[in-house]
C-alpha cells in the first residue's frame, strides 16, 4: 500500500528504476548511487507525509486516526455518494447533503415516495420474505409456523380467486346487508347503532365513530372505553375543498362508480357514487379539524353511556349508545352497565351533531353509505379485479406506475399479524445484543443531555422544571425487541386463540381481527400493562407513547444509515437525533399535557406555559412560511399540524449534539472517515442528521403529506431544524444572515 503511494508521487523515477533493473546489472558504484538516491527520495517522501499529517492535525485537531472498519468504509461511500458538493451548504443544506442521493434513487414504479426509511423497510421485507419462505422446521415456534402459513395462504392467489365473491357476501350478510348495492326498491331496515357496533367488533371497521380500549387518560392505572370522530372514507381535507381538489374528488367518484358497477349497481352506479360522496362531505363538515384538535383539553370529556345519550338526544334521538356499546362487547367477558360505565369522549361536538345529521338524512342514503363502507373494506381482500380498481385510483392520486408485488403485501400482512413472533428470529439473524446495548447506552446518554438542557432553561420556573425532570427520568426506554418474545409460553399467551385456515385468506384475516378485538375488549376491566411495547421489533420506525411515557426503538430501524455507521459522529447525528426527537415528543404541544404517569393534567405554571406558547408560535410561523412551488401557488407547510414533529426535530438534534459533545469529552480521540478528511466530526454529525431524511416524492404524495401529514416534507425538516441551530452554523461557518443561519431563530428545547 505504501509502495503504491510512493509510486503515485514519483512515477517516472520508479518506472525507470524497475525497468533498468531488468535490462542489465548496474556496477557497484551505480548501485550505491541508486541506493543513495532512493534513500533521499524516501526521506523526502517521509518529510512530505509528516508535514501533511501535521497540517491535517493542525487543521482538524480531532483527527487522530482514520477509521478503516467495514462499517466506516461503507458509511464514507454512502455519505459521499449522497452529497452534491456544488451546492453551498449555507444556502441549502438539504440539497448539499442529499442532492446526490436524490439523483441516484428515483422513486420505484410501485411507490409514491422513496426515502431512507423506505429503503430500510424494503430490506426488512426482503429479509422477512426469506424467513417466511423457508420450509417449516421441527424447532420452529408455533407462532412462526403460523406466520409462514399466513404468508403461504396469502400467496395462494388461485385459492383466493376460487372463493369469488362469497367472502364479501358473508361479511355483508353478517350485518344484515344485501349482496348487491341497495337500490330504492331494496332498502333493508337497519338498526344503525347496533350494526355499527357489530362492524366494529367483527371487522374492526369504524362506522361513524372510532371506538377502542386504552388507559384512562385521567387515571392510567385503569383502562377505559374511548370514542372519537372518524374520517368518512376519503380525506375530509379533500371533501371540504372541492374546488381545490376537484381532480382528486373526480377520481374518487370514478372509483366508487366502478366498484359498485362490479357489485351489480348497473346504470345506477353514477347516482350511487354521487350520494356516497355527498353524505361523506356532510360527515366531514361536522368533524373538528386537525388544527382544532391539537392539544385542546376542552374537547375531552368523560361521561357515562346514559349521560352521553342525554347529551346527544338534545339534538336528535337517532343513535342509541347503549345498543352500540353492547353490540361491540357481545361475546366477550365484559358486561356493560350504561349507568355506571364511563366513556372518554374526544370531540363531543361531533357525537352530538352525528345523530342530528342522521335524522335529516334519508334512511336509504344511510344504508347505502354503510353498505359501501363495508364493501370497500372487504372487497380488496378478495378478487384481483377489486385490487386493480384500487390501484387505478391511487395511480391517479399518488402517481403510482406499478402494482405492489404480491410478496410484499403478503410479507407485510404476516408481519402485521405475527410481528412479535417474527421479531425474535429476525433479531437472531440481523441484530446482535451488543448493538442493542450500545443503542440503549446512547439513548440514556441523550436523555441525560436533555436533562441538563432543562436545567439551563431560563423561561421555565423551578416547580415546572422539577416536574419536567421527573417526567424525563420516568420515561421508559425500549430498544430492539421485548425480552419476553424469547419465551415460547409468553408467545403462546400473546397469540392465544389465533389460527390460520389454509386456502382461506379472508376467513383467516377475519378470525385474526376477531381475536385481536376480543382480546382488547376483554382488557376493559383489567389493569393496564404499563411496560408493554407498542411495536414489534420488525418495524422500521421509532415511537413515543404519551399515555405510557415510553420511547421505543425497534430493531428494524437500528441499521445503517440510522445506526451502525462505524463513526459515532454519524450515529449521534442520525439515530441519536431520532432518539432525541422521540424524547422531546414528551414535551411537545400534545405530549406536554401528560405527566410522568401518562395522566392528562396541568403540571405547568401559567407563566411558564405563556413562554412555552410564545416559543411554539415562533416554530409554527417559521414552518408555515415554507412554500412548495411544485404544487402550485397556494401550497405551504401546515405549521399548526406539523408543530409537534417540528418541536421534536429541533429539540432532538440539540440533545443529540450535546450528548455527542459529552462523548467527545470522555473520548477525545475521534476518528475520521476515508475520503472525508476535510470535514470535522461536528460537520459529519450534521451530515448524518440530514442524510437520513433524503427522499423523493411524487407530486400527489407530496400534496397529501402537506394537506394531511403531521410531518413537514423532508426538505423542510432538515433546513427548518438546522437553520435554528447555532452549533450547525458554527460547524459549517455559515455567515450570519445566510439562509442556513438567520439572525432570528426559533428555539424551544
Amino acid at each position: 500500500m505504501l509502495q503504491s503511494f510512493i509510486v503515485g508521487i514519483f512515477p517516472l523515477f520508479f518506472h525507470r528504476n524497475y525497468n533498468q533493473r531488468d535490462e542489465k546489472k548496474s556496477s557497484g558504484k551505480e548501485m550505491r548511487l541508486v541506493i543513495v538516491v532512493g534513500l533521499l527520495a524516501v526521506t523526502v517522501i517521509a518529510l512530505i507525509v509528516a508535514l501533511t499529517l501535521q497540517m491535517a492535525v493542525f487543521r482538524k485537531e480531532e483527527y487522530k486516526e482514520m477509521c478503516q472498519s467495514e462499517e466506516c468504509i461503507k458509511t464514507a461511500a454512502r455519505v459521499i455518494g449522497g452529497m452534491n458538493r456544488s451546492v453551498n451548504p449555507c444556502e441549502d443544506f438539504y440539497n448539499f447533503a442529499c442532492g446526490g442521493w436524490i439523483n441516484k434513487h428515483p422513486i420505484p414504479q410501485s411507490q409514491s415516495f422513496w426515502d431512507q426509511l423506505s429503503l430500510l423497510r424494503e430490506k426488512l421485507l426482503e429479509n422477512l420474505r426469506i424467513l417466511l419462505e423457508e420450509p417449516d422446521k421441527e424447532n420452529d415456534l408455533r407462532q412462526v409456523k403460523l406466520a409462514k402459513a399466513l404468508y403461504r395462504t396469502c400467496m395462494d392467489v388461485a385459492s383466493v380467486e376460487a372463493l369469488g365473491l362469497e367472502p364479501i357476501f358473508e361479511a355483508l350478510n353478517s350485518l344484515g346487508l344485501p349482496k348487491e348495492p341497495p337500490m330504492q326498491d331494496k332498502i333493508p331496515s337497519l338498526d344503525i347503532s347496533r350494526t355499527a357496533g357489530i362492524a366494529q367488533r367483527t371487522l374492526g371497521l369504524n362506522l361513524f365513530v372510532n371506538f377502542y380500549i386504552s388507559e384512562d387518560i385521567k387515571d392510567t392505572t385503569k383502562n377505559a372505553m374511548v370514542m372519537e370522530q372518524v374520517s368518512p372514507g376519503f380525506s375530509e381535507r379533500y371533501l371540504l375543498d372541492p374546488r381545490r381538489f376537484q381532480s382528486e374528488l373526480m377520481e374518487y367518484k370514478k372509483y366508487i362508480k366502478s366498484m359498485v358497477e362490479l357489485a351489480g349497481a348497473g346504470n345506477m352506479s353514477a347516482n350511487y357514487a354521487n350520494e356516497i360522496l355527498e353524505f361523506g362531505t356532510k360527515l366531514a363538515k361536522i368533524m373538528a379539524t386537525n388544527e382544532e384538535r391539537r392539544g385542546k383539553d376542552h374537547l375531552i370529556h368523560e361521561v357515562s353511556i346514559d349521560d352521553l345519550q342525554q347529551l346527544t338526544d338534545l339534538r336528535a334521538q337517532q343513535w342509541n349508545w347503549t345498543k352500540y356499546v353492547k353490540a361491540v362487547f357481545e361475546n366477550t367477558n365484559v358486561t356493560i352497565n350504561p349507568t355506571v360505565d364511563r366513556i372518554i369522549i374526544v370531540d363531543l361536538k361531533y357525537l352530538q351533531q352525528l345523530p342530528l345529521l342522521l335524522s335529516v338524512t334519508p334512511s336509504a342514503t344511510i344504508v347505502r353509505y354503510v353498505w359501501w363502507s363495508v364493501y370497500a373494506t372487504v372487497a380488496p381482500l378478495t378478487l384481483q379485479k377489486f385490487r386493480d380498481l384500487g390501484f387505478q385510483f391511487w395511480q391517479k392520486i399518488f402517481g403510482l406506475k406499478e402494482k405492489t408485488p404480491r410478496w410484499k403485501e403478503c410479507t407485510g400482512n404476516a408481519n402485521t399479524n405475527f410481528g412479535m413472533a417474527l421479531s425474535y428470529i429476525y433479531a437472531q439473524k440481523h441484530f446482535n445484543g451488543q448493538a442493542r446495548e450500545k443503542a440503549l447506552e446512547m439513548l440514556l446518554d441523550i436523555r441525560t443531555a436533555f436533562d441538563e438542557m432543562v436545567t439551563e432553561l431560563d423561561w421555565m420556573d423551578a416547580g415546572t422544571r422539577a416536574r419536567a425532570h421527573k417526567k424525563l427520568h420516568a420515561m421508559r426506554p425500549f430498544v430492539g425487541f421485548p425480552d419476553w418474545i424469547t419465551n415460547s409460553k409468553e408467545l403462546d399467551k400473546f397469540y392465544e386463540g389465533v389460527e390460520v385456515i389454509d386456502g382461506k385468506l379472508f376467513e383467516t384475516l377475519l378470525k385474526l381481527t376477531n381475536v385481536a378485538m376480543k382480546k382488547s375488549l376483554n382488557n376493559l376491566r383489567e389493569k393496564p400493562d404499563r411496560s408493554r411495547w407498542i411495536s414489534s421489533g420488525t418495524t422500521v420506525n421509532a415511537f413515543y407513547s404519551a399515555i405510557l411515557n415510553s420511547v421505543t426503538f425497534p430493531a428494524g430501524i437500528l441499521h445503517p444509515p440510522f445506526y451502525g455507521n462505524g463513526l459515532e459522529s454519524i450515529n449521534y447525528g442520525a439515530i441519536g437525533a431520532i432518539m432525541g426527537h422521540e424524547l422531546t415528543h414528551g414535551f411537545d404541544d400534545q405530549g406536554r399535557r401528560y405527566d410522568e404517569n401518562g395522566n392528562v393534567r396541568q403540571w405547568w405554571s401559567d407563566e411558564t406555559l405563556r413562554h412555552y406558547h410564545e416559543k411554539v408560535q415562533c416554530i409554527i410561523e417559521q414552518y408555515s412560511s415554507y412554500h412548495l412551488p411544485e404544487l402550485g401557488d397556494n401550497f405551504t407547510v401546515n405549521g399548526i399540524n406539523t408543530q409537534g414533529e417540528n418541536i421534536a426535530d429541533n429539540g432532538g438534534i440539540r440533545e443529540a449534539y450535546r450528548a455527542y459533545q459529552r462523548l467527545i469529552a470522555r473520548s477525545p480521540n475521534q476518528q475520521a472517515l476515508p475520503g472525508l478528511v476535510d470535514y470535522s466530526n461536528e460537520q459529519l454529525f450534521f451530515l448524518g442528521f440530514a442524510q437520513v431524511w433524503c427522499g423523493n416524492y411524487t407530486n400527489g404524495s407530496l400534496k397529501s403529506k402537506v394537506i394531511e401529514g403531521v410531518h413537514a416534507p423532508n426538505h423542510f425538516r432538515v433546513i427548518g431544524t438546522l437553520s435554528n441551530n447555532a452549533e450547525f452554523a458554527k460547524a459549517w461557518k455559515c455567515p450570519l444572515g445566510s439562509p442556513m443561519n438567520p439572525s432570528h431563530k426559533c428555539i424551544l428545547w
